[in-house]
């Protein structure tokens, strides 16, 4: 069966090295075919198809943030496991801390499709969908 608890741990060190600028740590997490579909409050998705794409949306969402961000991942639970493979399924909560106040920005739901390649487990497929804008 699939190493949850190393899955696990990769989902919320992503969170963080987001908010802590590491890109490089999660571009590794992308395969050079991997895709992030991201919808936001229920609008038409936005597909981002190969890491290139997928690292340009992470650097212009970084870039344009004045605030520091803290992504909160909870709630993760697998689906069809296998030695290989594995759907998790995972909530956001996305808060923003900036001239002394926090204020949660939104929620999402991730659902992630994680595979193991040459040992390691990284993400072929993930869906976000966002509560409201961030």
């Amino acid at each position: 069966m699939a190493d949850t608890l190393a899955i696990t741990g990769l989902l919320n060190r992503a969170g963080t090295a987001y908010d802590t600028g590491d890109l490089e740590f999660i571009m590794d997490l992308f395969l050079e075919d991997s895709v992030f579909e991201l919808v936001i409050a229920g609008n038409e998705p936005m597909v981002f198809a190969g890491r290139e794409n997928i690292r340009a949306l992470f650097e212009g969402a970084h870039e344009s943030q004045t605030d520091q961000r803290r992504h909160c991942i909870t709630n993760i639970y697998f689906t069809d496991e296998t030695d290989t493979s594995v759907t998790a399924v995972s909530n956001l909560i996305l808060i923003s801390v900036e001239n002394g106040a926090l204020t949660v920005l939104s929620s999402g739901l991730y659902t992630d499709t994680v595979v193991l390649v040459d040992g390691a487990w990284k993400l072929q497929r993930r869906h976000l969908h966002l509560d409201l804008p961030y």
